[in-house]
């Protein structure tokens, strides 16, 4: 079976022969994982073409801070010649938070780039040039001194609202964050306030607690806020080869890959 945007509770009960659920998306949030199936695979889209576009973006907000093109965009608006340094790649920290195929992927490339770069996870990770945090107890030390912090996090129970006023009391004064993950990460009014009194400079927000992003959100129009209609990853199409893949793998009785742990939620 394939499945978009989620199942309701009790959905899946009178269903039986089911082989594997297919969810077509990054993450499975939008099903209730205490009533799922135990015994019936869950798989997540899990294609490289998705994770190549949500690192593709999680790259470009970055760069497009770092080398001031909304600045510049301005300046050209008033035909005004002026440089602006940006800050050397070596002295400019970056926390990704979430190290698995997406978030890894793009902590090596900054790395690579040359930035100090940090991972945090559930567990640690070894990532060559890359210090890993791990668990709770190390999130505030991930989040300290970091110039960008990128959730790339699942959004399980112990995710949820992970980026609130505390979290961004512990952030690096003017500090930019951009999420990808899911917007129940972010408590949004936590937000506004830490930009609103200049803790963070800034945020470049995919994904958001209601989406559509309701027209009377502050988000919309807040001068340090860039918004996006959750396009991090566009195509799904790819994640049709991949549901053919699997219907392959369960014909030939092999085991099916990109399986969810239902305890885990991701």
């Amino acid at each position: 079976m394939l499945i978009d945007k989620g199942a309701s509770p009790g959905f899946f009960d009178a269903m039986t022969g089911l082989s594997a659920v297919v969810y077509l998306g990054a993450g499975v949030e939008g099903i209730d994982l205490q009533s799922f199936p135990k015994s019936v695979p869950l798989i997540r889209l899990a294609t490289r073409e998705q994770a190549s576009e949500v690192v593709q973006y999680i790259v470009l907000r970055v760069l497009c801070q770092q080398r001031h093109v909304a600045d510049y965009m301005s300046l050209q608006a008033r035909k005004l010649w002026n440089p602006i340094a940006p800050r050397k790649i070596s002295e400019t920290r970056i926390v990704v938070l979430g190290a698995g195929r997406i978030g890894g992927w793009a902590a090596k490339l900054f790395a690579d780039f040359g930035y100090d770069t940090a991972v945090w996870s559930r567990h640690q990770k070894t990532l060559p040039g890359i210090h890993s945090y791990f668990g709770r107890a190390q999130l505030a030390g991930a989040l300290t001194s970091r110039d960008y912090v990128i959730c790339s996090l699942p959004l399980t129970g112990e995710t949820r609202g992970i980026l609130n006023l505390s979290a961004f009391g512990k952030m690096k004064r003017g500090a930019y964050l951009v999420n990808v993950g899911r917007g129940a990460h972010v408590n949004e009014a936590d937000l506004i306030r830490a930009l609103d009194e200049g803790q963070l400079s800034g945020a470049c927000l995919d994904v958001f607690e209601r989406e559509p992003l309701e027209a009377s959100s502050p988000l919309w129009t807040h001068p340090k806020v860039t918004v996006t209609p959750h396009v991090a990853s566009f195509w799904v199409d790819s994640g049709i080869d991949q549901a053919a893949d699997l219907c392959g793998q369960v014909a030939r009785g092999e085991p099916l890959s990109n399986k969810i742990d239902l305890e885990r939620g991701y």
